[in-house]
């Protein structure tokens, strides 16, 4: 098998409850008992790690016999849990990494960027040359079943709006295809702010919420990738919720009554709980830890593989293509 390395440099190289029925004489009692359970029934709240995603779909099939396919919403994270690189440069651990050496010392010798922005414009170039597969043997199928099965379902990453066309030519590669059922909103393709501090509530956060967030970062939706530019993703996934075409006021989150999140990352797992805390919908969350092994490998690494091969690539760049 060649170096994955060296298929990136090649890459570069060559293109850039039913209610139960009672007797008659019951029938007077049955009402009251209704409105009790739903007094007193509170939304479940689940939180689970799996390395399966076998397990996420037994949890959407549990949503869909209570409540029908049509009101259960699947939203899946995109990197380490749909995709991961093919090769540690440009991985989702690489720039975890990278961006602790920032925030701790910005004149570290093995950072390849001064600033997050050049950061961000090196994990481009990395996504534009790099391939990616899936974790798990077999996922795109168990995808495209939920999608056949009419699982509306959102990729919810945080990337930003500047590394669509790279995600969206690794998931058609790797066989993904959400459009079927995707989640339709108002705004059309293109870039748009996911909340405004001048008409809180419109978006479906409070003027609290808007203020702790501080100012939005711009976003994209479309054919089901919600790209949130690292922003807080149950916060963003309520934004996004609150513009869907079957939106109200009376029903915030459309007509779904039960939500499926994964993500490899438990923070993500975490604000997505903080974010429906007190709200009357169903919710069940995965941290998808199939990637585990590999991130922990990287992590516990010299890292020198990383720093040989991004020297050698951006030696190829400057020697080759910049003149």
């Amino acid at each position: 098998m060649s170096h994955p390395f060296a298929v990136l440099l090649a890459a570069f190289f060559f293109g850039v409850s039913a209610t139960p029925v009672f007797a008659q004489s019951q029938t007077a009692e049955v009402p009251a008992r209704a409105q009790l359970a739903e007094a007193t029934t509170q939304p479940v709240r689940r939180q689970e790690t799996t390395a399966e995603f076998a397990r996420v779909v037994e949890q959407v099939d549990e949503f869909a016999e209570e409540y029908g396919a049509e009101s259960v919403l699947l939203v899946v994270d995109l990197d380490n849990t749909l995709l991961a690189m093919n090769q540690d440069l440009g991985s989702d651990q690489w720039f975890t990494w990278q961006e602790a050496l920032q925030n701790s010392d910005q004149a570290h010798p093995e950072l390849v960027a001064s600033d997050f922005g050049g950061l961000l414009e090196i994990q481009g170039i990395l996504f534009a040359l790099s391939r990616m597969h899936p974790p798990e043997p077999g996922l795109p199928d168990l995808v495209e079943d939920l999608v056949t099965r009419k699982i509306t379902t959102v990729v919810l990453t945080s990337r930003g709006k500047e590394f669509r066309d790279a995600a969206e030519r690794e998931l058609k590669r790797n066989k993904y295809n959400i459009s079927p059922s995707t989640l339709e909103i108002h705004e059309k393709r293109g870039v748009f702010s996911p909340y405004s501090a001048e008409h809180p509530g419109k978006h479906g956060l409070s003027a609290e919420i808007i203020d702790d967030l501080g100012s939005p970062r711009r976003v994209t939706y479309s054919e089901g990738i919600y790209m949130t530019a690292g922003q807080h993703k149950g916060y963003m996934l309520k934004t996004l919720l609150a513009r869907s075409t079957r939106a109200s006021a009376n029903q915030p989150f459309a007509h779904f009554k039960a939500i499926v999140f994964v993500d490899d990352h438990q923070k993500h797992v975490d604000r997505m709980q903080e974010a429906f805390a007190g709200d009357s919908i169903d919710l069940a969350t995965f941290r998808y830890s199939r990637e585990d092994g590999n991130v922990e490998k990287f992590n516990k690494s010299t890292k020198h593989h990383v720093i040989r091969d991004w020297d050698l690539l951006n030696g190829f760049i400057k020697t080759v293509l910049v003149k």
